[in-house]
């Protein structure tokens, strides 16, 4: 696994065969069908993208010998409109997030051929997935690997789990078996605040019912991240169905996106902006494909990242640039942060305002639990920001009891100041309860409770649970006799 300061390639493999659809057996041997002679490809391959965002998807036919035929009347379907939409012209539209299936079909010479691509419709996590989707054919195996964005250092641990082992297993380590033909998705979780999770759409595929002089293309890496001063060169090579290498082919180079990425005539790739592109190489129809990763060269990082504030209170946010390269997050002064917290119109959902300076002021009528974001920007690059979120804070009930006259005071040897990570074990408070001679009282009758349980929470004992960014105070009290407080400040690292 990998964080953005020591990124380093990607790997993953495409393939892009697809099954022609087979007639009911009984149908066949009532009607014979005229021979088939196709393979349907849709030459968009395996692709994820944002809500709201638009791709074009087109199809071909490919002969026995190689030859290309473009399709016409092809009809396009999706598997869940809730997550995206396609229109008769093949032109598809992120309307949620999820994973779906797009589907083509088209009919010629009384028979009917179908292709299917799987696509992932999700908001950008706090770490990457590649590849984000993928076509293999069954029998196969792929490393999933993952980029976590933070300039901290560090590294998550991510679980790996399968909708569906039957078509795909995967591994403790993201290591994918394609079992069975057919559909599910990969999630990986990252055991960060919030459980970010992504969703990798998978469709394993079998042989093609007509025999084809090239049946794959290979594409190697067939998966890379870059930064814009960076290059990579790509390679193609052409197999048939029994694994053997089919040389002297010449491949035709395409990149799906070329404001992302673009490619020259012989496969080298030249990062334009940040975002993702896919490169593909064409021989004799069929079609190999690589997932291109542009990393932005500067990152916007909000400190905390994810936090909570009680109703009527304050924080301090903070904002910084990282010029990045392969190996290095240089921090960049002399930037002015744009800062901002949505705003609805309504009231019990405006929670809380922020200053130019990113102090964040959380409302008295907020209630606890309720959540809102805050975003910074770079105003001379609006396009480099970042954005943290904010829960109203949930306090204990705390009702220091009857307590013991006796005690005069109370003193905790850890100190008034206790710093830890999200990543750290619980901590037992040392708590000692005195009298007004200085002598240690037996049965204090203490009682422990946390301002805010979403930062850190303290059980009867004392023992302290880290759960989120952020500050709490811990107060332990016996009764009115004595109370003392503890700030507890919890950091992601």
């Amino acid at each position: 696994m990998k964080q953005i300061s020591q990124i380093v390639m990607m790997a993953a493999t495409v393939m892009l065969l697809f099954t022609a659809c087979k007639k009911d057996k009984t149908t066949e041997e009532e009607t014979p069908t005229v021979a088939r002679k196709y393979v349907l490809i849709i030459e968009n391959g395996a692709q994820s993208m944002q809500p709201e965002a638009t791709s074009t998807y087109n199809a071909f036919l490919v002969d026995a010998s190689g030859n290309v035929t473009p399709a016409t009347g092809i009809t396009w379907s999706v598997g869940s409109t809730s997550v995206a939409t396609i229109t008769s012209a093949g032109l598809l539209t992120g309307v949620g997030t999820g994973t779906t299936i797009i589907t083509a079909s088209v009919t010629v010479d009384g028979n009917t051929y179908t292709a299917s691509v799987p696509v992932a419709i999700s908001i950008p996590s706090i770490f990457a997935v590649a590849p984000s989707a993928i076509i293999y054919e069954k029998g196969g195996s792929l490393q999933l690997e993952t980029v976590y964005f933070s300039p901290t250092g560090g590294n998550p641990n991510y679980t790996f789990t399968s909708s569906n082992s039957g078509v795909a297993s995967v591994s403790s380590t993201g290591l994918v078996n394609f079992v069975n033909t057919g559909e599910c998705t990969i999630t990986v979780s990252a055991d960060l605040n919030g459980n970010p999770q992504v969703i990798v759409p998978v469709l394993v595929i079998g042989i093609p019912d007509v025999v084809l002089p090239v049946t794959r293309v290979d594409v190697t890496p067939a998966s890379a991240d870059l930064f814009r001063n960076e290059t990579q060169q790509l390679t193609a090579k052409a197999y048939k169905s029994d694994n053997s290498e089919v040389t002297g082919k010449t491949f035709t180079w395409t990149s799906l996106d070329p404001t992302i990425a673009t490619v020259s005539t012989t496969g080298m790739v030249t990062p334009v902006a940040p975002g993702t592109a896919y490169i593909q190489a064409f021989t004799d129809g069929i079609i190999g494909q690589a997932e291109i990763i542009v990393n932005p060269d500067t990152l916007v990082w909000i400190t905390p990242f994810n936090t909570s504030i009680p109703a009527n209170g304050s924080k301090q946010f903070v904002a910084s640039a990282y010029r990045l390269t392969r190996t290095t997050s240089t921090p960049l002064t002399g930037i002015t942060f744009h800062w901002e917290i949505p705003t609805y119109g309504i009231d019990i959902f405006d929670i809380a305002t922020v200053t130019q300076t990113g102090l964040v002021s959380m409302k008295s009528n907020a209630m606890a639990g309720m959540m809102t974001f805050v975003t910074a920007w770079d105003q001379a690059h609006p396009n480099n920001g970042s954005v943290a979120t904010i829960m109203v804070a949930i306090a204990d009930d705390c009702d220091c009891g009857a307590g013991n006259s006796d005690v005069a005071s109370i003193n905790v040897s850890n100190g008034n100041t206790i710093n830890m990570t999200m990543m750290d074990t619980p901590l037992q408070l040392n708590v000692t309860a005195l009298n007004s001679t200085g002598g240690t009282v037996a049965n204090p009758a203490l009682v422990f409770c946390s301002d805010n349980i979403m930062v850190a929470s303290v059980d009867s004992e004392g023992l302290i649970i880290p759960a989120g960014e952020g500050t709490a105070t811990i107060k332990i009290c016996s009764g009115s006799y004595a109370e003392k407080t503890i700030t507890v400040n919890v950091t992601l690292f």
